[in-house]
């Protein structure tokens, strides 16, 4: 029943009876341009990732893999986790400025202690929010959130403190939760890909890229230290905006990581595929080969 109804396991690129037409993907890759350039512009210092990397972004995986989810869910998950733990500390630390306490400093350091133990519910609450988000018919319920939150981390909630959870981070974030993940940039350009280049062999690429944005969101403070040592940028002020932009870009990290994972697959091919994403996405060949040299080196490592 489910290979009948279900979601695939994996998309079915360029596929003879469901892919969609060239106009249609023109019309995706524009809109999905416009929605990352809207990202770069109103990125901040503060929205740069604290929480989509480490010991979270391992956190909301391996949680993801218990509650088998779907790839796409996974990756919306922990970019949902991360914009709701920033604004989240950054309304609540407004609160105690403005509330006019003489115990500002003590009042804050016990809200500290009070978000670092919601840590593991929030996280799960942001797992729910993008089950709901990707899939009919494997969304994480309240009483399996509970289950798990009790037997995997040692936390007992109510039925109420779970969805009470799933409010609050719907609330803080404004309901605005459909931001797409960088997979979704990876699915479109490896469906252009492939309708461009039918000898990419664009179904072993993204099985790959996978695997590669794995270890990217794991390493994720690592990657941008290792990228900004290589292109001299530093988050001072007279690179900041530029430092902002390359790491709130999910077209050229999307773009990275597919090459990454081409020349993983066929070094000899790599330098084709970076073309052809080039003129795919505008970025310049030399900002996706920076980025795609230190994603290789990283996950050589982890082998």
């Amino acid at each position: 029943m489910d290979r009948i109804f279900g979601t695939p396991e994996e998309p079915l690129f360029n596929d003879k009876c469901t892919a969609v037409t060239a106009d249609i993907l023109q019309e995706w890759l524009i809109s999905l341009a416009s929605i990352n350039n809207k990202t770069i512009t109103i990125s901040s210092p503060q929205e740069q990732g604290l929480f989509k990397t480490g010991e979270y972004a391992e956190f909301v995986f391996n949680t993801c893999d218990q509650f088998k989810m779907a790839p796409e869910a996974k990756y919306l998950a922990l970019e949902i986790f991360d914009r709701f733990m920033v604004h989240h500390i950054k309304d609540l630390y407004s609160h105690v400025i403005q509330s006019g306490s003489k115990h500002c400093q003590a009042d804050w350091r016990a809200l500290l202690d009070r978000i670092k133990n919601q840590l593991k519910l929030r996280a799960v609450s942001c797992c729910q929010i993008a089950s709901k988000l990707t899939s009919h018919y494997k969304v994480v319920s309240a009483s399996k959130a509970r289950r798990f939150l009790r037997d995997y981390c040692g936390h007992r909630y109510t039925a109420d403190g779970i969805l009470q959870s799933e409010l609050r981070v719907l609330k803080t974030l404004n309901y605005n939760v459909t931001v797409p993940s960088t997979l979704t940039y990876i699915e479109t350009l490896l469906e252009i890909l492939g309708y461009n280049d039918h000898e990419a062999d664009v179904k072993v690429y993204h099985a790959v890229a996978m695997q590669v944005l794995t270890v990217v969101y794991i390493r994720y403070s690592e990657v941008y230290k290792r990228l900004f040592e290589v292109t001299g940028l530093s988050p001072q002020c007279t690179d900041r905006k530029k430092y902002m932009a390359v790491k709130a870009d999910k077209m050229l990290l999307a773009a990275s990581v597919i090459v990454s994972s081409v020349y993983l697959a066929d070094q000899l091919l790599s330098d084709r595929i970076t073309d052809q994403l080039s003129r795919i996405t505008h970025i310049p060949c030399d900002d996706i080969i920076d980025l795609t040299s230190v994603i290789v080196q990283l996950v050589s490592e982890d082998k």
